[in-house]
């Protein structure tokens, strides 16, 4: 099993060092950004913009050194990154079935359950790397424009593993996702797709009475990285709930997984 987590590891290689690379130079660039920033002209502009745009920045107060910083780990730059990792990674296992690779892999005295849980297993810690990244360049950032100085670097430990719990989930949910599609292509569509979803979900919810109630069922409603700076933690509660779902919905990929192959 350690030698399909090396090997998934290994190919995932260059997407792991781009995407950490630019994680950590896109919180650089937008920390380093701070110092030309007037909070009070910040301020009157956010309060001027209407609601379904301040929506997308969060719940916290963009010309704060914690809101600016936090709003930028909601970015969508930041967002896409995380998750072109989790997608890829997760969704090979779909894309090995198509090449023939599989048969290849499981031609060795190697269970189903082990090859499934070698690939969840690489997928995590890839994702750690580039959440690091991204911890990496806020921390930089925050250590070079003295105008950022309130921001504590637990806190930003906090928002890094925030967002790397958040994609964790949506890992679990686009391996269930791989399970499941007849092809690697669907595969990878599938899984984008709800990412997709669930980030609309969670900005409606902000903004429209009606889906305000749904809002819950997309993992991005137990992330705000403004409000986790701003309060100098991870609400346990939000924590709890995304590690729950990467944990049941691997767990379930697992269980899908092997039943499908017992079928064959």
């Amino acid at each position: 099993m350690s030698q399909i987590f090396l090997f998934s590891l290994w190919r995932a290689r260059g997407r792991i060092v781009a995407l950490t690379v630019g994680f950590a130079l896109f919180e650089l660039i937008v920390a380093l950004s701070y110092a030309s920033v007037d909070q009070n002209a910040v301020r009157q502009l956010v309060d001027s913009l209407p609601p379904a745009l301040v929506a997308l920045a969060g719940s916290s107060d963009l010309a704060s050194p914690g809101g600016y910083l936090g709003s930028a780990y909601a970015h969508p730059v930041a967002l896409t990154l995380q998750g072109a990792l989790v997608v890829s990674m997760a969704t090979a296992l779909a894309r090995d079935l198509d090449s023939g690779q599989a048969e290849l892999i499981l031609s060795r005295p190697l269970p189903v359950w082990a090859w499934v849980f070698a690939q969840w297993a690489a997928l995590a810690v890839g994702l750690a790397i580039v959440a690091t990244g991204g911890f990496v360049g806020g921390l930089v950032g925050v250590s070079t424009v003295g105008a950022l100085a309130s921001v504590d670097a637990a806190a930003l430990a906090a928002v890094s593993a925030g967002g790397y719990l958040m994609f964790l989930a949506f890992g679990g949910i686009a391996l269930l996702v791989a399970t499941l599609a007849p092809s690697g292509g669907r595969a990878v569509g599938w899984a984008a797709g709800i990412v997709l979803v669930a980030y609309a979900l969670d900005y409606l919810a902000d903004i429209w009475t009606i889906a305000e109630p749904f809002g819950p069922l997309s993992p991005f409603h137990y992330y705000d990285p403004g409000v986790i700076l701003s309060q100098g933690r991870l609400p346990a509660t939000d924590a709890l709930v995304l590690a729950l779902v990467a944990a049941c919905s691997a767990a379930l990929a697992h269980l899908v997984f092997t039943r499908r192959e017992l079928a064959r």
